[in-house]
């Protein structure tokens, strides 16, 4: 759950080195991902979902171009309530493995789609573009992300939206704490301190001329083992765990299961900011 993976004595990844982990390691193909989008799925207590959710903090009326950056998998369009029109939507990613599922999901649901391998810090599209960018949980992997919210600014038109969600320093600490007490990794920035509620908005203000943040209620309640320890060796350092690490990873997430009475509760804290341009 480190925003950089580190080499064998602790150090974080250079630039390139982490986006090219980025692209062939941890995003290569779908199974990283599915992992973690299977504990939200699942053990979520929010009376909304996730995905409803986030499809109604935008007002669609009237918004012809799209632009997601980051899109994963697509879960974000293939969970759409509505298929959206005659809009045009980009997909924009590192991995060509995701582009080619985000692409393949979108194309249910939306009327033209296509797909493109960037980086967010250098979009490949002209000024005023789009009408909507969309960045789902994906800034705080941004190297700069400063940078990356003056690109997405750029291509945005007079009157344009950001969506970027995004995470707290607090999200999911109660998986760190077992991570820290086998690993004993050297603490790292978590994600929410690269791009969250607080560092985020600071990178917002400085291009665009109102931002919004917006609290999503939610904690997860989990209950079986085996899917939580595959959350945490989805991302470094638990992807790279010993047999034996495995071992212990597992028999002390149970201690804590155990301890709540069958149930482990996780702490979210997640949200959306709403940029606007002047």
């Amino acid at each position: 759950m480190q925003p950089h993976p580190s080499d064998a004595k602790g150090r974080p990844l250079s630039d390139s080195r982490y986006n090219n982990y980025l692209r062939n390691v941890q995003y290569a193909t779908p199974d990283n991902l599915n992992a973690r989008i299977l504990l939200h799925a699942k053990y979520a207590t929010s009376s909304v979902g996730w995905w409803e959710w986030l499809h109604g903090q935008i007002e669609w009326a009237g918004v012809h171009d799209v632009l997601d950056v980051g899109c994963g998998t697509g879960a974000f369009w293939s969970s759409l309530p509505h298929p959206l029109g005659e809009a045009r939507v980009v997909l924009a990613d590192l991995s060509r493995a995701m582009l080619e599922l985000a692409t393949g999901a979108a194309d249910q649901q939306v009327a033209h789609v296509s797909g493109v391998e960037a980086n967010v810090q250098s979009l490949p599209f002209d000024d005023e573009s789009f009408d909507v960018v969309i960045a789902n949980q994906m800034l705080y992997h941004a190297t700069s992300p400063d940078q990356a919210v003056k690109e997405i600014r750029r291509v945005l038109r007079p009157h344009g939206t950001l969506m970027a969600s995004t995470i707290g320093p607090a999200h999911l600490h109660e998986l760190f704490d077992i991570e820290q007490s086998i690993f004993h990794v050297p603490r790292q920035r978590i994600l929410g301190d690269f791009f969250g509620p607080v560092s985020g908005l600071a990178a917002l203000r400085q291009h665009f001329a109102s931002t919004e943040w917006r609290s999503f209620d939610d904690s997860l309640r989990c209950t079986d083992v085996d899917d939580v320890v595959s959350y945490m060796t989805s991302t470094p350092p638990g992807d790279r765990a010993t047999p034996e690490q495995l071992v212990d990873l597992r028999e002390e997430t149970q201690r804590r299961m155990d301890a709540g009475g069958g149930v482990l509760t996780v702490t979210k804290e997640t949200g959306v900011f709403l940029a606007r341009c002047a």
